[in-house]
Parts: C-alpha cells; sequence; structure tokens
C-alpha cells in the first residue's frame, strides 16, 4: 500500500481504484535472480493472496522441457521456485505476454494492473482498457491490494493524442509493422500518444507487433491507429491542444534504416518466432508455411507460444505439422527472457523487432540479432 500510495502521490493521483485484472512481469530468473525470488517466498510464507484475476508474465525456459532447451539444473530449479511462489500468491502460471489470448482479456474502457510493456500497449491501444505502465512490483502490489492509482492514462484527458504519425510507405510484412513501431517509441517523448495515419487494414497481430516494439524503443503505452483501433474508430480521439504538436513522417528509408539498425549480425545460430507470443492464427501461418517443408538443423527454428495457446494448436494438429518439419515450438518462455547465451546461441535471426532490440542487451552483447520478415525466417529455417 506504501508503494501504491507512493507512486499516486508522484503522479498526482487523487485516490486509489479498485481493479479485478492484473499481469505481474520479473517472472524469468534471468531477469528477476535471487532477490525476487526470496521477496515472493517470504510473502508466499506470510499468507498473502492476490485480490484480482491475476496471470504470470514468461518464465525464463519451458517449464517441463527445459532440458531439452539446453537449461542448466540450477536455473531450473530457481525458476520453478519462482513460478511456484507466485502461485501461492493467487497468480495464475500464464507463463505469457499474451495473457488477452490466455483468459485475461480487459474489457473496453476497464481499468488494469498491467505489467509487461507489450502488454500495456495491447489492452490500452487495441482493447480500448486502461492500464499505467507498471513495473513488477507495482503490479504485484496492485494484485495484493486489489488498487491502482487514478492518473495517467486511467484518465481520459491523458488518452488523447498529442503527435500525428504518417506512414508514408506501404507495409510488406509483419516485420515491418514492428520496425515501424520502433521508428515511433524511439522518436516521441516519453509521454507522448502518438496517432497513425495510413496503416490500412492492419491485423490484431500486426498491431501486437508494432505495439510491441514502440513500447520496446520508447516508452509507448498508448496508440491510436486511424479507423482501426477502438478509440479512433469512436469519433472521440481528438488531439489533446486541438491539433498534432509534431508531426513525424516514416517513409521506408526510415524502415530500411531500422532493420539496418536491429540486424547486429548477419550470422544465425536460431531463428525465433513469437516474441510477443504467437497468437493461434500465426501459429496456423507458421504450421501452413512449413507444410511439406524441412527444415535445417542448423539454424534450428523455434516458436514460442503460451500453454493455452499451445493446447488449443496442438488439439488442431498445427504443432504437429510444424515439429514434423523439423521445427519445435516451446511454451512458458520466449528468447528474450531465457538465457540464451548460456546454451550455446550467439546469433538470433527474428521477425520480431521488439526480440531484435533487446537480445543484444539483455545478453551483454554476448548474442546479436538480425530483424527479417517472416517469409525470409521461414527461408532462412527451410533453405529455400
Amino acid at each position: 500500500m506504501k508503494l501504491l500510495t507512493t507512486l499516486g502521490d508522484l503522479g498526482e493521483a487523487e485516490k486509489l481504484v479498485p481493479i479485478r485484472r492484473s499481469q505481474i512481469a520479473g517472472v524469468s530468473y534471468k531477469t528477476s535472480g535471487d532477490p525476487t525470488l526470496d521477496l515472493l517466498e517470504s510473502l508466499a510464507e506470510e499468507g498473502v493472496s492476490a485480490k484480482t484475476h491475476a496471470t504470470q508474465n514468461p518464465a525464463g525456459m519451458d517449464l517441463e522441457r527445459w532440458s531439452e532447451m539446453g537449461i542448466r539444473q540450477e536455473f531450473a530449479d530457481k525458476q520453478h521456485r519462482i513460478c511456484t511462489a507466485y502461485e501461492k500468491l493467487g497468480i495464475i502460471a500464464s507463463c505469457t505476454c499474451t495473457p488477452y489470448l490466455s483468459g485475461n482479456k480487459p474489457q473496453p474502457g476497464e481499468i488494469v494492473g498491467f505489467s509487461e510493456s507489450s502488454a500495456v500497449a495491447y489492452v490500452n491501444s487495441v482493447l480500448g482498457a486502461r492500464s499505467n505502465r507498471h513495473g513488477g512490483l507495482d503490479a504485484l502490489s496492485a494484485a495484493l491490494i486489489g488498487k491502482v492509482p487514478l492518473m495517467g492514462y486511467l484518465l481520459d484527458k491523458n488518452r488523447r493524442p498529442d503527435v500525428l504519425v504518417k506512414s508514408d510507405f506501404r507495409v510488406r510484412s509483419d516485420a515491418d509493422y514492428g520496425a515501424l513501431g520502433y521508428h515511433i517509441g524511439k522518436n516521441l517523448n516519453m509521454d507522448s500518444v502518438p496517432y497513425i495515419e495510413g496503416l490500412g487494414h492492419a491485423s490484431r497481430d500486426e498491431l501486437k507487433m508494432l505495439g510491441a516494439a514502440s513500447a520496446a524503443s520508447g516508452s509507448t503505452a498508448l496508440f491510436h491507429v486511424q479507423g482501426l483501433t477502438p478509440e479512433a474508430k469512436s469519433g472521440h480521439c481528438l488531439f489533446r491542444q486541438g491539433r498534432p504538436t509534431e508531426t513525424l513522417n516514416v517513409d521506408r528509408r526510415d524502415i530500411a534504416r531500422v532493420y539496418e539498425e536491429l540486424s547486429s549480425s548477419m550470422r544465425c545460430d536460431l531463428i525465433a518466432l513469437g516474441c510477443p507470443h504467437c497468437s493461434l492464427n500465426e501459429i496456423k501461418r507458421i504450421s501452413k508455411a512449413l507444410q511439406s517443408r524441412t527444415v535445417r538443423s542448423a539454424p534450428r527454428l523455434w516458436v514460442f507460444t503460451s500453454p493455452k495457446v499451445y493446447s488449443e494448436a496442438d488439439r488442431r494438429g498445427y504443432v504437429r505439422e510444424i515439429k514434423a518439419s523439423g521445427a519445435d515450438v516451446f511454451k512458458h518462455t520466449c528468447m528474450v527472457v531465457m538465457p540464451i547465451e548460456e546454451i550455446g546461441i550467439t546469433s538470433v535471426a527474428t521477425n520480431s523487432a521488439k526480440a531484435a532490440f533487446y537480445i543484444p542487451r539483455t545478453t551483454q552483447n554476448r548474442c546479436q540479432a538480425q530483424l527479417l520478415s517472416f517469409e525470409r525466417c521461414i527461408a532462412l529455417a527451410t533453405g529455400s
């Protein structure tokens, strides 16, 4: 409560308001370490429990097949302890950065307490719910208390756009949406809310990629897309000052520079898809792309998704088809929060601008990245 009220004071909140949903980051042992483990186990011993429908972010490994990934026993033991402690606190072991695809989907206008930057961007922008960009500790606090400070993006006045983004190029791939998001996030101020023109008919999966990248390169927690996102479609998405305070024009040259910046290596040990975690439609697309094709043993092709999406994809035969090609599908984790540098991976090709940005930074440059379109990732994996 002290943490939440202190944050509220800093954000000039008048009060705390109740919430029914939370998403908790700080689950991977790689990113959270022993201090988080000690805190969670001490909280669990106190017998406290979440007052919200709370879910966990990805762990640092597939909780069932970690040895097949090459994860050390010591890491695995501590990772299991973290997840167990969260469960004792009443936080569901969803282990995904896309909780809205796994039963924790806020309704339009609903106030929630989400951490995980890509999830915050998605629920604010694509679902029209309301969350500030929480860190792991204050999201956990909000889940245990059942309240958040009424400030920031929970207020109408702060959800209105102030920057007009004009997209003056034809989007050719999913990675282009990520590259566009990366460019937007990098060039906007911290609290800016962009209004994006010229995207046409982007899917929710493509908007997911855009939001994840803009939240990674900057701190974008909310964006509006002309004719697509809820608040932009409502007709009430008016600029704060009556007109944009600035205009950001994006052309193909800007996107090309993003690909260059996020491609620190032309080598490739691993091709990784699923950051944010793959949706069922994305798993289906991968399965279809790999039909009657064989994935080479090097580089490997790994697909990452949530346990719930994995279960449905397995029921529909998509997982079997992907594995038959020589690729693999893992759950609970992704290439960003697992210790890929410790299992012999030095370079990753991915269609995720978010992953391409974070991989060198979370591995202290022991692993490099390369941003490619989905089609080029599949061609690289199959040698075609």
